[in-house]
């Protein structure tokens, strides 16, 4: 008789899932179980109709708002799979994970609820706030090693000593078939859709999703999405698709899916599934952020945009299209946001940088914002300055910055400061 390896029924072949049959294992008969299994923890989340965005390309778009799932993310659904598969001996030694986001979120929510002892392992440099956000769950956060792999090797040491399970963040078939569950969704929410656009990062999402919905409808087009800062899965699957000028920078918005390599397993589904992979310039990702924000007041993380900047980088790829795309999270750092939000007003030219040199008085404020205000423009930053060497003891230097309604509507304003007496100009950012 074979012994049980998994604390779930029906499971036990994925202990022995390979890249090469890792098809006919996680199957939509497997999915659909673990929907089921997951239904009482997680939720179902809508899927949003977008009219900007169905406007974009002439067709209609579905957004699957995983940023309203448990913990803010999607990893919630595989990460509370892999937790019920484990034998009554794992729960008790505890668990383990390396992560600095989503991942980590999920586990220790997950985690708390089922009481098992987790530990968290994060590089030394990690934010504050992510380390505190994650320790009132109650799990134990190391921060060891200058980056993730020497956080990595920590663990594994950490497991050898302890007996602990690793949770890993995509190389994992009930990750895998637990992410599957939200490709089932959307297919259930929208059966006419004819593209899905996934981001991509380790693969587990992606394939899970790829493996659910092209069991349901073969013909469906599946696109990844990933960031020119870390394409990855792009660079081996679609070579020829990769961009002629490359940017190697360190860091993404979608910090996420900043993945060297990703998982072996993924990787075998979406060669197999995943029809395309788009590499979008950064700044998109941005854009697609505080879109978000401005138009439909969802607030995604930036690897949760990835298929809205997709949509927005290139709306002539799916002109006419059913779409359905997912805003697989929402955990964005509020200074990343702020900054986000910034940015975008000042490219949309909403914020513009004015120098103003006056006499010195007491009133000259009250002035100038009344000026300012009856313009309808209004101060978003305001600084004086009454100590600069090349203006006299008499006067100041005001730097403001006006929240405007556009290009035309700034110069309006800056029109409106000369005529009301004050030295002016409008500095360009």
């Amino acid at each position: 008789m074979a012994c049980k390896t998994s604390g779930l029924s029906g499971f036990d072949d994925f202990s022995n899932v390979t890249a090469q049959n890792i098809l006919s294992v996680i199957t939509k008969d497997k999915i659909c179980e673990a929907s089921d299994l997951i239904g009482r923890s997680v939720n179902r989340t809508p899927l949003l109709e977008t009219p900007w965005l169905s406007q974009k390309i002439q067709g209609t778009v579905h957004l699957k708002l995983e940023n309203m799932q448990v913990a803010g993310s999607c990893k919630a659904r595989g990460v509370y799979l892999k937790l019920l598969s484990l034998t009554a001996e794992q729960k008790e030694r505890g668990v383990i994970t390396i992560s600095t986001g989503n991942h980590a979120l999920g586990v220790a929510h997950q985690a708390q609820l089922m009481g098992i002892k987790t530990t968290i392992v994060m590089p030394e440099n990690t934010p504050f706030s992510k380390v505190e956000s994650l320790r009132q769950y109650g799990v134990s956060v190391i921060l060891q090693g200058k980056h993730m792999p020497q956080s990595r090797d920590f663990a594994m040491q950490l497991i050898k000593t302890h007996g602990y399970t690793m949770i890993h963040p995509f190389d994992d078939p009930y990750i895998i078939t637990g992410q599957g569950t939200v490709g089932l969704e959307v297919m259930q929410q929208a059966s006419n859709l004819d593209t899905l656009i996934v981001p991509v990062g380790g693969g587990a999402f992606a394939a899970g999703i790829c493996i659910a919905a092209k069991a349901i409808n073969p013909q469906i087009h599946i696109i990844g999405v990933q960031s020119e800062f870390c394409p990855a899965t792009a660079e081996i699957l679609f070579p020829n698709s990769m961009p002629t000028e490359r940017c190697f920078a360190t860091k993404s918005l979608a910090e996420s899916m900043n993945v060297q390599f990703p998982g072996e397993l993924a990787l075998s589904v979406l060669a197999e599934h995943l029809d395309d992979c788009i590499v979008i310039p950064e700044k998109y990702i941005e854009l697609a952020v505080g879109s978000l924000i401005d138009r439909s007041k969802i607030v995604a993380e930036g690897a949760g945009a990835l298929g809205v900047a997709c949509l927005l980088y290139a709306p002539e790829l799916f002109h006419h299209k059913r779409v359905g795309a997912f805003i697989s999270g929402g955990n964005i750092d509020a200074k990343d946001l702020a900054t986000v939000l910034s940015k975008s007003h000042k490219d949309k030219g909403c914020l513009k940088r004015y120098q103003i040199e006056t006499t010195d008085t007491p009133a000259i404020l009250g002035q100038l914002s009344y000026i300012i205000g009856k313009a309808g423009g209004q101060i978003f930053e305001l600084s004086q300055e009454k100590t600069l060497n090349n203006i006299s003891a008499k006067k100041t230097s005001i730097n403001a910055v006006i929240e405007t309604r556009n290009t035309q509507h700034a110069y309006d304003v800056f029109q409106a400061l000369v005529n009301g007496g004050f030295s002016a100009q409008m500095l360009e950012e």
